[in-house]
């Protein structure tokens, strides 16, 4: 489970490109502007994952400006994974294994994230669909050609059409990963993010 909640958050920064099967919602504000009115966005959601690597991780989130926390649970509710987002890095810690994952290793692992920003994954936690057109000219065709990445709305809580995750599909291997956010509160308070922060340190 913790292979595939690291595997599927990296799949969603490396593969996520504007090909020819993208659907594209117009977001009902800015990030700059959800920004200027609050301070926070909290929520919680399910990752459904299914081919090659199956199984459901549920997730909550905290995201503060260009900070933003996850924490995926394992099927009987423990604490298995906690990452945290920056605007220019990624951590992992796998609880169970007690194993940190710095940003220089995940790239090694997957080179195509150095034309992509951990910030994207941000917009999307506070219901932003990120612009990927200029960052993925330079991927080839024959990898956009392989990826159907569509963008999905619903109402939730007193937001309607609110954008709440994405389903990817990979053509060759027939992977697909699913991202639904069921919960999410944008809020004017401040959180305290030194303290999960403290969290991913041994």
């Amino acid at each position: 489970m913790i292979r595939l909640a690291l595997i599927t958050l990296f799949l969603l920064l490396g593969c996520a490109g504007p090909g020819g099967n993208i659907l594209n919602f117009k977001p009902q504000k800015s990030y700059s502007e959800y920004l200027v009115e609050f301070n926070s966005c909290t929520g919680k959601g399910i990752l459904n994952s299914k081919g090659s690597l199956k199984g459901k991780l549920p997730f909550s989130f905290r995201s503060q400006r260009d900070s933003t926390f996850l924490e995926f649970s394992d099927l009987i509710g423990r604490k298995a994974l906690l990452v945290w987002i920056t605007n220019n890095s990624i951590t992992a810690r796998n609880l169970i294994d007690n194993k940190q994952y710095q940003y220089d290793e995940v790239i090694e692992l997957l080179p195509v994230l150095k034309v992509l920003e951990p910030k994207d994954i941000t917009q999307i936690i506070w219901g932003v669909q990120p612009n990927y057109k200029e960052k993925f000219k330079v991927i080839p065709q024959s990898v956009k050609n392989n990826i159907v990445l569509d963008f999905h709305k619903k109402n939730i809580q007193d937001e309607k059409q609110a954008l709440v995750g994405m389903n990817y599909y990979e053509k060759n291997s027939k992977n697909s990963i699913e991202i639904d956010i069921d919960l999410r509160k944008r809020n004017t308070d401040f959180l305290n993010m030194k303290k999960v922060w403290r969290l991913l340190k041994y």
